[in-house]
């Protein structure tokens, strides 16, 4: 895998596959991470390490192409966030599905229950 970096031309062309040594890339994840020495940057199967000051440098050139975008095109709309629902609100929204509580269901209470010792008999 070839990767390119210019930061000085922002309209920047795209390259003309060189020969054999061309690998068609097919990413299905993509995962950042980092270790006490460095930074990755994991597309599938390969994986490109950069130090931190290389990394830095990488996020900033993105804000700043992100930012002409932007201001070229319009607001990039981030992707839709999930809604984390409580275990107590998935229930009771189950329940009511299933009709086994009304509307009328105001609160449950999620405290936890304080287990009293047992008896010895």
């Amino acid at each position: 895998m070839k990767i390119k970096w210019q930061t000085s031309d922002t309209n920047l062309k795209s390259p003309e596959p060189t020969g054999s040594d061309e690998k068609n890339l097919e990413v299905d994840n993509i995962q950042v991470g980092h270790n006490f020495a460095e930074m990755y940057i994991r597309f599938g199967e390969n994986v490109v390490i950069m130090p931190p000051a290389s990394i830095k440098k990488l996020t900033q050139d993105l804000e700043k192409l992100v930012e002409d975008f932007e201001s070229q095109h319009g607001k990039i709309k981030a992707p839709p966030k999930k809604k984390q629902e409580s275990s107590a609100h998935k229930v009771v929204k189950a329940l009511y599905k299933t009709r086994k509580i009304s509307s009328k269901l105001v609160s449950i209470n999620t405290k936890r229950r304080k287990h009293l010792p047992l008896k010895d008999d």
